[in-house]
C-alpha cells in the first residue's frame, strides 16, 4: 500500500483524520494509522456539538474512545494528530 498526502507546513512528518461522531464514543483510526505513526504523539481535539462536556477518556492502537458527564450523548467533531515513524523526524532549522 501506498500513501498519497497532500501536507500542511509544520515541524514534523505529521497526519491527521477529522470527522464527526454521534451517538458513539469511539473513533476509528484507519487501517494504516498504527504502522504509520509514533502513539506517543497522538493528540486528539474535539468541538463538542451542543451544550455538552465530552474528553478523551483513552487512546488505543486504533481508536479513541470519547467520555461525555451526566450520560449526555456523544455529537462533536473530532480531529487526530500525530507524527509519522517510517520517515526520520524533520529536522526544522539547517
Amino acid at each position: 500500500m501506498k500513501l498519497r498526502y497532500g501536507s500542511l507546513e509544520g515541524p514534523e512528518n505529521g497526519v491527521y483524520v477529522r470527522g464527526e461522531l454521534k451517538d458513539n464514543n469511539t473513533i476509528i483510526l484507519p487501517d494504516y494509522w498504527s504502522e504509520l505513526v509514533d502513539e506517543s504523539s497522538i493528540t486528539v481535539h474535539l468541538t463538542p456539538i451542543g451544550n455538552k462536556f465530552i474528553y478523551v477518556k483513552e487512546i488505543k492502537k486504533d481508536s479513541i474512545i470519547v467520555g461525555s458527564m451526566f450520560f449526555q450523548k456523544i455529537h462533536c467533531y473530532y480531529s487526530v494528530w500525530a507524527e509519522r515513524k517510517d520517515v526520520p523526524k524533520l529536522k526544522v532549522e539547517f
